[in-house]
């Protein structure tokens, strides 16, 4: 590949470094905000359906402004911004598509109770808070890197008598996924601990070359290009020049995947909890 043959849009291994820690529920966000259809309908719509306004330690307010129905039919409360990515993107999913595993009930506090949830929340996280067309609430909570999605029940967090959170965790059917919501909980809202490395796994990798794929497809690049950005190009010349298919075949059913999760697959994402 000679630097004429260079496209002029370059794709870069690092730019999806922040996707290791994404969930699927941000993953599913990643596609969807790829596919032509969906942003065509997001552009239409414009930011001047939903108002936001600033509330005390920082938390942002949001909410609504008319009926969501064309982003409802993708799955979403409402459009949030096309062009941020998975962890800063404002994404809210409908209750009928997306199981969620943690919800806060808000209960009455006495004035002299503490919230310890809320302290430790607005101590080390950002909070945006959601009330939805039918007035349910919603808190998106950011990180360390991480970010999830929680609903709210019971009392309203806006109300002007004192309120605290209770944790609940549902819709979760083994010990082994009740630990892994435990742990996201304590990667968010815990202090930044160095045993929370960032560590690819098998699905993550997957879910990773399959959006670089479709980036690369969409730019005009092959699938020796796509190779050389995944492997680097030592190791994507090397594979192109042996007898065996292995990566070639990779790189196209990382297209096929990336462009099925695009297309209405990233649905399927939503109904897993990790």
């Amino acid at each position: 590949m000679s630097p004429a043959d260079t496209p002029s849009v370059r794709i870069d291994l690092d730019d999806y470094a922040y996707t290791c820690r994404l969930s699927r529920s941000r993953w599913a966000w990643e596609f969807l905000r790829r596919n032509s259809e969906f942003r065509q309908a997001a552009l239409r719509a414009g930011d001047s359906q939903i108002s936001e306004k600033p509330a005390c330690h920082g938390i942002r307010l949001l909410r609504p402004l008319c009926d969501q129905i064309d982003a409802e039919k993708f799955g979403l409360v409402f459009f949030p911004d096309i062009d941020a990515n998975g962890y800063e993107a404002d994404v809210f999913w409908i209750p009928a598509l997306y199981a969620r595993a943690l919800t806060m009930q808000v209960v009455p506090r006495h004035p002299s109770e503490r919230d310890d949830i809320f302290d430790q929340t607005i101590n080390v996280c950002e909070v945006t808070h959601l009330t939805d067309c039918v007035g349910r609430e919603y808190l998106m909570i950011r990180g360390h890197g991480h970010s999830i999605q929680v609903a709210c029940s019971g009392l309203s967090l806006l109300s002007v008598e004192p309120v605290r959170m209770k944790l609940i965790i549902d819709n979760v059917s083994s010990m082994d996924e009740t630990l892994k919501v435990i742990g996201k909980a304590q990667r968010i809202l815990g202090k930044d601990d160095s045993s929370f490395n960032d560590t690819w796994t098998r699905s993550s990798l997957a879910f990773r070359n399959a959006l670089i794929a479709l980036d690369a497809y969409e730019t005009g690049l092959t699938y020796f290009e796509t190779a050389a950005i995944i492997y680097g190009e030592d190791r994507a010349t090397e594979a192109w020049q042996s007898p065996s298919r292995a990566m070639k075949d990779e790189m196209r059913r990382a297209l096929v995947r990336g462009r099925e999760l695009r297309d209405g697959g990233y649905r399927d994402l939503l109904t897993a909890q990790t």
